[in-house]
């Protein structure tokens, strides 16, 4: 079993997760390879997917919505799970849930066999002027809320899922 692991980020922190997904499952003898959207990796060559995307503004990435749309049928044809990174992941008023998550499901263009709303980071050097304004004018956290065991925990858990 082959595992494609495509993410679409904005900071960088989609990306660390998405690897450590993909060691973590390679780890377990399941083959998985961490791809940014933006270099279009092709989902028919993997027998599962595993895909995600940064938040930003409670929206997922363009490319990554795009990337979905142009994959549809090929996604639709094998087990996928989802996950999203953002910092307010780390909040606990939210109780896991993520507006972006909830949008993007409702259009998905197949059922996942998994969703999490993973923890990412605010870090106002990795943000542009505009969007660290906005951050600021919501009082919003910044720091590194990443928890790598917990991401780990996640792929663990949906390994015999993505088996089909």
């Amino acid at each position: 079993m082959t595992t494609l692991i495509a993410f679409a980020t904005h900071s960088g922190a989609t990306r660390t997760l998405a690897e450590h997904i993909a060691a973590t499952l390679t780890a377990m003898g399941h083959p998985a390879t961490a791809v940014d959207v933006a270099d279009d990796p092709d989902p028919r060559v993997y027998d599962a997917a595993v895909i995600g995307s940064s938040v930003r503004v409670e929206s997922f990435e363009k490319p990554f919505t795009q990337w979905v749309t142009r994959h549809a049928e090929a996604l639709a044809a094998r087990p996928v799970a989802v996950f999203s990174c953002s910092g307010s992941a780390s909040d606990p008023a939210k109780a896991g849930r993520q507006k972006a998550t909830d949008a993007f499901l409702a259009d998905a263009p197949f059922t996942p066999v998994a969703v999490r709303n993973l923890a990412g980071w605010v870090l106002m050097d990795r943000i542009p002027l505009h969007e660290r304004v906005l951050l600021r004018s919501l009082r919003t956290p910044v720091g590194d809320f990443r928890d790598l065991d917990a991401v780990a925990a996640w792929a663990r858990e949906i390994a015999p899922l993505l088996r089909g």
